[in-house]
């Protein structure tokens, strides 16, 4: 434990937050020895006390007061430091004396309130030291030379008392005191104890409450604190700051009661002439005090030996303290019962190791526990006989599954706990079966069977043997239920059953329970919620469960196979588009279901055109007439899909209009303009019959001359062909006899066709050197009169026969 001497104590109260007022100069420190002080706090102001008391000018701010009483006579200064060095952190002190009283305390012997910032000093500390100025105050606002935060120390006698009071009234540090000169203060007492001597105080709680309280004589340590000291007087207090103001004691020091355990007293040492003084501390604590957690211990009813449970069993003591100390060391531990409080605490009629109640059910008894530091504890205890569950025989009837009835099943055996707990809450059930524990989903070895049930009372821990008869129904019946054909454009094998239209039979008093499992419905768990609407879990072939009960007996169980019959495999839609003719009445198209798996033979077909029955019944069928056909396949099974198949009109073409664009322009053109009845999809070709053929009714670059126009209905409903007309006028012609160009000639001119054209032929003069005629048929060899002309630019004036006129010129080249 630690220690506080009187000068620690004093440390330690001003660097803590103090929880009292500030001190003032009736509860001034005393200051004995001649130790140093650091880490020094000034808080507060308390009572005003220095107004009109000094030369310096300055009230209380923060302040301590100290009363130093001078032991030998001499030279009395001190150094005041504070923590921090800023310069603008200010300390001032006063000192007064000697031997004044607190109520006329008088003008200051010495004093000093200059602000060591303003006055531009190096450091901030300030105190009284040995300086020959004979300066005895400073401050405020001096401007003295000599004025530097020290003034002369004083010069004091034996047994002189002083007060000094240190205040600060700018910044926030704390400080130290150093001592200086020749004088010396009174010496504190002592405590004067013996070593390997200790004040601590250890008691056990022997009073009738075990609480950890107790009363403490704490005057037994006055005489080892004193030792042969004389003029001193021992005070006893509960915390520091009582123990320095002496301002509150501990009045029942022979007779204390502790308010903690343990718990810090603190003991003063004063002498009572000086008032120095000593404190130091010291714990009691009650000790090795008995703890017993538990308070009460129960056994269930022993009818083992044909007892009727009448609350009474014998109790096993060592087993009733182990569960009352809850796992505590019980090493030198005395431990007895008692039949009462007062006989414990005399220690008469202790329990023998066993005890037989004679109170049915519940009984108070009183344990004594007792330490090696005989320190005890009576506390009573109750003896708790549980009464044991009561035994029932019942009977859980399970069916077998109808697959193979042989009465071998599995059970579901919590569905016999209601009947072995009668629905109580706090009783746990386990099964067995010859002795060895069985899963509470068990199939029975014999039919009928008998198990044991060991019903538990989870409060009390407490046991019965009942018996569950176990008995299986083999009764059983054939369900089924429609199938139903896949969903168009789903086709996942997935349908939802309404399994109340199965083929079950229920009797008047029967119920009926869908499972998907076999399981599932021998254990009755996780039934089918909505049986009116559910969905197969398997594709295609899928099986639930009828658990059919009377009651709680079960009396059958039947598979139901929910089908779903998959649609005929077919082409849905018409691969392309399909045309008859209208100009062809007698041409016919096929059309067929397009079965893509499977025999023609395996299905049956509906012929409709635009919704109209047809009377075709076959595979396929023969047809001249647009609208759209649809065709309903079924098979063996019922399933019917639907193949649909638009068939269109189209004809061959009826030209309104061809438009031929030359002699004018650059490029001759042509394009065919049909007629609104051509209904059907057409192609074009330019001379050639055979093609190629293009989807443009637009040709450009057409040379002059007669052309033929070529129009087919790709849908196969014929082609239609038409002259066309283009003219055409040479650029240029080479009368050499070469065999090319040795004429120049008017395309898409001749007898036949444009024959009333006439052209004019003039040189660069305007001379007319040739007049051709329509139905000319070999045009103008280049000579005039017989005679060549020379190689130049022609003109020429063409009136055509369809009453346009067009002017140009071209080249003779030799």
């Amino acid at each position: 434990m630690v220690k506080l001497n009187y000068l620690y104590l004093f440390l330690f109260l001003f660097i803590a937050s103090k929880s009292t007022a500030q001190n003032d100069c009736v509860d001034a420190i005393i200051v004995c020895g001649n130790t140093g002080f650091e880490g020094l706090s000034a808080t507060g102001v308390g009572i005003q006390e220095l107004n009109g008391t000094n030369t310096c000018g300055s009230n209380e701010n923060n302040s301590i007061w100290l009363q130093l009483s001078i032991a030998n006579g001499g030279t009395l200064g001190f150094i005041l430091t504070p923590e921090s060095t800023n310069i603008n952190v200010d300390f001032d002190f006063f000192v007064y004396g000697p031997n004044v009283s607190c109520n006329n305390i008088g003008q200051a012997k010495r004093c000093s309130t200059i602000n060591p910032a303003a006055m531009g000093a190096a450091n901030n500390l300030t105190g009284m030291r040995d300086i020959a100025s004979n300066q005895e105050s400073e401050g405020p606002g001096t401007t003295n030379p000599a004025d530097n935060g020290f003034v002369e120390w004083l010069t004091v006698n034996n047994g002189e008392t002083y007060f000094l009071i240190i205040d600060r009234p700018i910044g926030t540090s704390n400080f130290s005191l150093t001592w200086t000169g020749t004088a010396t203060f009174n010496q504190p007492p002592t405590f004067q104890i013996p070593v390997g001597t200790g004040l601590d105080i250890e008691k056990c709680d022997t009073d009738l409450v075990q609480d950890g309280f107790t009363e403490f004589d704490l005057e037994q340590n006055t005489n080892t604190i004193i030792g042969t000291q004389t003029g001193v007087a021992v005070t006893y207090h509960l915390n520091q700051n009582d123990a320095l103001t002496n301002d509150t004691f501990i009045n029942n020091s022979t007779n204390f009661t502790n308010t903690s355990n343990p718990q810090t007293i603190f003991a003063r040492i004063t002498d009572t002439t000086t008032g120095c003084f000593s404190i130091s501390d010291f714990e009691i604590e009650v000790i090795n005090s008995v703890n017993i957690p538990g308070s009460s211990f129960a056994i269930c009813d022993d009818t083992s030996d044909g007892d009727d449970g009448n609350g009474q069993g014998t109790f096993v003591l060592s087993d009733v303290t182990t569960a009352i100390m809850e796992g505590q060391d019980l090493t030198g531990l005395l431990i007895d019962y008692y039949s009462s409080n007062t006989n414990a605490r005399d220690n008469i009629g202790a329990f023998s190791p066993t005890y037989y109640n004679s109170t049915p059910n519940q009984e108070q008894v009183f344990v004594k526990v007792t330490n090696p530091d005989g320190c005890f504890r009576i506390k009573a205890i109750d003896l708790i006989v549980n009464p044991l569950p009561t035994k029932v025989t019942t009977t859980l009837v399970q069916c077998d599954s109808g697959l193979n009835p042989d009465g071998i099943t599995l059970f579901n055996l919590n569905q016999a706990i209601p009947s072995l707990t009668n629905g109580a809450s706090n009783l746990s059930v386990s099964f067995f079966d010859n002795g060895n524990p069985i899963n509470t989903n068990y199939t029975n070895t014999s039919n009928p069977q008998q198990i044991q049930a060991v019903v538990t009372n989870t409060r009390t821990g407490c046991s019965s043997f009942s018996i569950l008869n176990l008995e299986v129904n083999v009764l059983s019946q054939m369900v089924t239920i429609a199938p139903l054909c896949d969903i168009v454009d789903i086709e996942d094998g997935f349908r939802s059953f309404d399994l109340n239209t199965s083929t079950l039979v229920l009797s008047g008093t029967e119920t009926a329970v869908f499972y998907e499992t076999l399981e599932d419905a021998l254990l009755e768990e996780n039934a089918i919620p909505n049986p009116s609407d559910y969905t197969n879990t398997t594709a295609y072939d899928s099986t639930v469960f009828a658990r059919v009960e009377d009651g709680n007996d079960c009396s059958g169980i039947s598979s139901i196979r929910l089908i779903v019959n998959r649609l005929p495999n077919i082409v849905r839609e018409g691969d392309d588009d399909v045309y008859v003719c209208a100009n062809l009445p007698l041409k016919f198209i096929t059309l067929n279901a397009s079965i893509l798996v499977g025999s023609q033979s395996d299905y049956t077909y509906a012929w409709f055109r635009d919704g109209t029955p047809l009377p075709q019944t076959s595979y396929s069928i023969q047809v001249n007439l647009p609208g759209t056909y649809t065709v309903e396949v079924t098979n063996a099974n019922g399933c019917t899909i639907t193949r649909t198949m638009p068939v269109l009109n189209s004809s061959d073409a009826t030209i309104e209009e061809i438009i031929v664009q030359d002699v004018t322009i650059e490029v001759n053109t042509i394009t065919i303009l049909l007629d609104a009845s051509s209904i059907g999809n057409y192609e074009y070709s330019l001379d050639f019959p055979e093609g190629p053929f293009q989807e443009s009714n637009f040709f450009d670059n057409v040379r002059g001359g007669i052309h033929t126009i070529y129009i087919r209905d790709i849908n196969g409903c014929g082609m239609i062909q038409e002259l066309v007309i283009v003219i055409g006028i040479p650029k240029f012609f080479t009368p050499n006899a070469d065999g090319y160009n040795d004429h120049w000639k008017i395309s898409g001119v001749d007898r036949l066709f444009n024959s009333k054209t006439v052209a004019y032929i003039y040189d660069r003069y305007g001379k007319l050197v040739k007049q051709l005629m329509g139905d000319d048929t070999t045009g103008w060899d280049g000579t005039f009169n017989g005679t060549q002309m020379p190689a130049d630019d022609y003109w020429y004036v063409i009136n055509l026969e369809d009453g346009r006129t067009t002017k140009g010129h071209f080249s003779l080249k030799r």
